[in-house]
């Protein structure tokens, strides 16, 4: 009676894989995503009147997600509580630096102007850079810290690790201490660049110095202290900004972490990422590469029923015009082109990830989302996994009923191993634990 129940419990699990691992939503338009980032961040959005705003809006909804949760909307807080409101305004230029506007402030509003320049193809098209986006949000951040709080102990602390270079001066060997030319020019532009390169380019950050420690990473480290005192929505387990400073891997996992880059299971851009929080994105590629390197492209499009979309040549009726079609959903394909990872498309066509819920893509993985995401995998792979052992967390009520068979599934076949008594469900997953993970998932296949 009891294998009975296993199996009924599974079977519903796996029923409901769809909205309890991976989400279920109705797709939202443009309108709606506009009114949700304005209601969510406490900021209004100005669009000219009769522009096309639906790559800004994506764009814009995806890089406001990269900043520290909810620091934004604090800001936003503190100035709509001093009749200040927040507007980010969209307009188009022609002239490259003016897409690096930086935010403006009076007695009634901050403006943070986002520039577009013109699309090379179309004369009516416009593209938002990602770039500059980030970019004027971490003024807009920069410039509210340095209103609201004393920095004089931390710019003494940038003094001395500056050592003989001096703001306002450049040479070549400033690289030593500044991410870039203008960040040398003052110490607020300092902090504003170093935000900016550490929520837009962690890679670079964290391989500034050929993946050992810099003096800017020092920087880096000093300014994530001083926020954690600034914004209250940052706790000891945000991690903040852990991805763009160098590490190393623990001792303990260490030796797997060298067997697993000799199989080519991490690559290379996953290097000096070992104790930061893995984001979902990231999960989905590691998980992606490894499933290839296992069974191979072909027998990975078996088990997924995935398929190569043939061109055709078709005919437009309305417009008396002929197109080549593929029969690709290039609706659900461009969403996430967005995130600028093809491999999520992929992901999405193996039913391990659902289109209209992917909204978090830099969104940490929980150990329970793990948990759901490998049963998956492993039962459309054949794996028999209707049996398991029950294993008694302590903790094992802080989860929801139809979701516990996939922590005794991921524990029963040594996944995902307990911590003492404990499986912390909803803790997050740094790096270094996600290969271990994904090694041991490796080895079970």
């Amino acid at each position: 009676m009891i294998k009975i129940k296993k199996i009924i419990c599974l079977v519903i699990c796996i029923g409901l894989i769809g909205t309890q691992a991976f989400g279920s939503s109705n797709s939202y338009n443009e309108f709606d995503i506009k009114n949700n980032i304005e209601k969510t961040y406490g900021i209004n959005i100005i669009i000219p009147e009769g522009a096309d705003n639906s790559e800004f809006i994506d764009i814009l909804e995806k890089n406001i997600k990269k900043f520290p949760d909810n620091i934004i909307k604090e800001i936003t807080d503190y100035y709509l509580s001093k009749g200040i409101a927040t507007n980010v305004v969209l307009d188009k230029t022609e002239i490259i630096k003016d897409l690096f506007t930086l935010s403006i402030i009076d007695e009634s509003s901050v403006n943070i102007y986002i520039k577009t320049l013109e699309g090379s193809l179309y004369s009516e098209s416009y593209y938002a850079s990602e770039q500059v986006m980030i970019h004027n949000f971490s003024h807009f951040i920069s410039d509210y810290i340095h209103e609201i709080y004393n920095f004089d102990k931390l710019k003494d602390e940038f003094n001395k690790l500056n050592e003989d270079f001096e703001y306002g001066t450049w040479s070549e060997k400033h690289f030593k201490v500044f991410v870039n030319r203008q960040s040398a020019t003052s110490f607020e532009d300092d902090i504003a660049h170093l935000i900016w390169y550490a929520e837009a380019n962690p890679s670079i950050l964290r391989n500034i110095n050929g993946g050992d420690n810099a003096i800017i990473h020092e920087k880096l480290k000093l300014l994530a202290e001083e926020f954690s005192k600034i914004f209250n929505s940052i706790t000891a387990n945000t991690k903040l900004w852990f991805d763009a400073i160098p590490q190393t891997p623990q001792c303990w996992a260490k030796d797997t972490i060298a067997e697993m880059k000799n199989k080519s299971l991490i690559p290379e851009e996953f290097n000096g990422l070992y104790e930061a929080y893995i984001n979902r994105e990231d999960f989905y590629k590691l998980i992606l590469n490894m499933l290839y390197i296992k069974i191979g492209e072909n027998e990975l499009n078996k088990y997924f029923n995935l398929v190569d979309y043939e061109e055709h040549v078709a005919l437009d009726p309305v417009n008396g015009e002929v197109f080549v079609t593929d029969g690709m959903d290039y609706t659900t394909y461009y969403k996430f082109l967005a995130n600028s990872n093809n491999s999520l498309y992929q992901a999405y066509q193996m039913g391990i990830l659902n289109a209209d819920s992917f909204d978090e893509p830099e969104g940490y993985m929980t150990r329970l989302e793990i948990a759901k995401l490998l049963a998956y995998i492993a039962n459309e792979m054949g794996m028999n996994i209707s049996e398991f052992e029950i294993v008694n967390y302590n903790d094992i009520e802080q989860v929801a009923e139809n979701e516990k068979p996939y922590i005794y599934i991921a524990a029963d076949k040594g996944f995902i191993k307990g911590d003492g008594l404990n499986f912390k469900p909803f803790d997050y997953c740094t790096y270094q634990e996600a290969y271990i993970i994904l090694y041991r998932f490796y080895n079970s296949l």
